[in-house]
């Protein structure tokens, strides 16, 4: 899929109405996050890096993911996942970290597919999607994206997981943490943070996190997120996150 392609996929869905199909569940809720507030634009793209140009991955395995994703998810699912991609290549850069690109676009795109209707079932949404992901991408021909994408997948959830030696693993989970929480926010150049939501808006990204997130811990009590809201006010901290929706 070129370039162009994707900017006019990603420009229709911003006209688009949106329903709670976008979660990012994680076990990182315990700790302390970031700063408490983000100014960001009322309008218009900020100056700088167009990111439009060239920050995607193009790859075959990619152009197939993408496809597959606007086909089964929400326009604010997508754009909920490029954001947590732009985000933890951010900190993957800032770090001198070198993940695979692809591995960790991949990964971004399908973190949350446990979470669709479609693939409902007993286990924990990581373990869906994983699942699910790695199906996908053994049946196209890439195993070895597949063992790395449905690793990411698996761990994605779990604060631990910023310690993974796999670089793809432990900014995908970074960059979920962020959009979902503004946790390490502070560490992303404030300029970079207006240009992704301004190119990929939230639009109601928290109530959708909020809806799938209770959704979770009430009909899976005994998942990783149902465990750690007896611990912690959850729907608060996802609610609480520095951005303005």
């Amino acid at each position: 899929m070129m370039f162009e392609q994707k900017r006019r996929m990603d420009r229709n869905m911003k006209s688009q109405t949106h329903s709670p199909n976008c979660l990012c569940a994680h076990r990182g809720l315990l700790s302390a996050f970031g700063p408490t507030g983000l100014s960001l634009p009322a309008s218009g793209a900020p100056a700088g890096q167009d990111l439009r140009a060239s920050s995607l991955p193009d790859t075959p395995a990619a152009a197939a993911a993408e496809h597959y994703l606007y086909a089964i998810s929400s326009p604010a699912m997508v754009r909920h996942c490029k954001r947590c991609y732009l985000f933890g290549k951010a900190l993957a850069e800032k770090a001198g970290a070198k993940p695979d690109l692809e591995a960790l676009y991949v990964g971004c795109l399908f973190h949350d597919l446990g979470l669709e209707p479609i693939f409902e079932g007993p286990d924990d949404f990581e373990t869906i999607g994983s699942r699910e992901a790695e199906r996908f991408l053994i049946a196209r021909g890439h195993d070895q994206l597949a063992q790395q994408v449905s690793a990411a997948i698996e761990l994605h959830t779990s604060v631990e997981t910023a310690n993974d030696p796999r670089p793809e693993v432990a900014f995908l989970h970074m960059g979920a943490m962020v959009d979902v929480t503004g946790m390490r926010i502070d560490q992303i150049e404030p300029r970079l943070i207006q240009q992704v939501v301004a190119e990929y808006p939230r639009d109601g990204t928290k109530a959708l996190l909020v809806a799938m997130l209770k959704h979770q811990i009430d009909t899976k009590p005994q998942s990783r997120i149902g465990r750690i809201a007896t611990q912690v006010d959850v729907l608060k901290f996802v609610a609480s996150a520095p951005f303005p929706s």
